[in-house]
């Protein structure tokens, strides 16, 4: 299949690879000296145990050069995805599009609502900017079980000792099975999730539990967790984030509290969002973060954590120049 990839940084930087092994014709829709070193040397993956993958797909910043495609990928964090999706060619737009992304997908409200109560998601597509482009029957979310990071341009450090992704839309159809029987393969593997807005919130809360803390102070998810005083604050986050999630009908998430916040567990780096501060790109804070106290809002569940932690990442965030200033 022919596969173009929007914003192959880390996770899509390994999809790539993984997906042009299997025999699939890639593209890439890349910028800056990301692109410069993908054009001249490759893309190199290097995985766990120091093997490195070069492959040299067609690369490009400009979304008319991506040309005809089967499916589309976007690995794009939550800021930049409705200005990428609305500068593809017309023809691109009506493709299926899995979209492998951490905090709450955009179309989390379309057909649910908890206990019969419609939610209010507009912070997740400002002006409808997607809904009002895309089908739903078209779009698949990913939960990426992943980790990556870009190490130099056109350098992705592998870390992860497998490499999955769940997938399933805001609308029941064929098309999830359809997508993982076609990319599922031995670097990367993609499976149908049963529930994809439960795996979404296992996977948040995880986020949710490390992301703020390591934002405020630089320490990687296995520090956190190792340290009584960080993990104490990152199993309250957690369980905030799992009542939230029980208020949405998805019970049962707090169990796993233990199990992923202890010495010895966790990846060894910082946080997405911490990456993100580092190298002053814009935050995910409103997909990860303030979605989730505006849900809590909504549902009288009280975060007094989350409320303490959320200002000072968004100060921190706008003092580093990664998310607007309020107007």
């Amino acid at each position: 299949m022919r596969v173009a990839i929007l914003g192959a940084g880390a996770t899509g930087g390994l999809l790539a690879v993984a997906l042009a092994e299997a025999g699939h014709e890639v593209s890439l829709l890349v910028r800056g000296p990301h692109l410069t070193a993908i054009a001249t040397d490759g893309l190199c993956l290097c995985d766990p145990a120091g093997q490195k993958t070069v492959i040299r797909p067609h690369s490009t910043d400009d979304p008319a050069q991506l040309g005809p495609q089967d499916v589309l990928i976007t690995t794009l964090k939550a800021p930049a995805l409705a200005a990428v999706m609305q500068s593809l060619p017309r023809p691109l737009r009506g493709l299926p599009v899995i979209m492998a992304m951490n905090g709450v997908f955009w179309w989390y409200g379309i057909e649910f609502q908890p206990k019969g109560v419609p939610l209010d998601c507009r912070l997740l597509d400002p002006g409808a900017a997607l809904s009002g482009l895309l089908d739903p029957a078209q779009v698949q979310g990913a939960i990426i079980y992943a980790t990556n990071q870009v190490v130099a341009p056109g350098i992705v450090q592998n870390r992860s000792p497998s490499n999955r992704f769940a997938i399933g839309g805001p609308v029941p159809s064929n098309l999830s099975q359809t997508l993982a029987d076609q990319f599922t393969s031995d670097r990367a593997q993609f499976v149908v999730a049963e529930d994809i807005r439960r795996q979404m919130w296992h996977k948040l809360l995880r986020n949710l539990s490390s992301a703020p803390i390591s934002v405020l102070t630089g320490a990687r998810v296995r520090d956190i967790n190792a340290d009584p005083d960080t993990a104490r604050l990152a199993r309250a986050l957690f369980l905030e984030g799992a009542a939230i999630a029980a208020s949405h009908g998805f019970t049962g998430l707090a169990d796993d509290v233990e199990l992923v916040i202890a010495p010895g567990k966790g990846a060894n780096q910082v946080p997405s969002m911490r990456q993100d501060f580092d190298l002053r790109r814009p935050m995910e804070i409103d997909s990860m973060l303030r979605i989730v106290q505006h849900f809590a809002r909504m549902a009288d569940v009280p975060v007094p954590f989350l409320e303490s932690f959320l200002p000072l990442v968004i100060l921190a965030a706008r003092t580093a120049g990664c998310y607007p200033r309020a107007s």
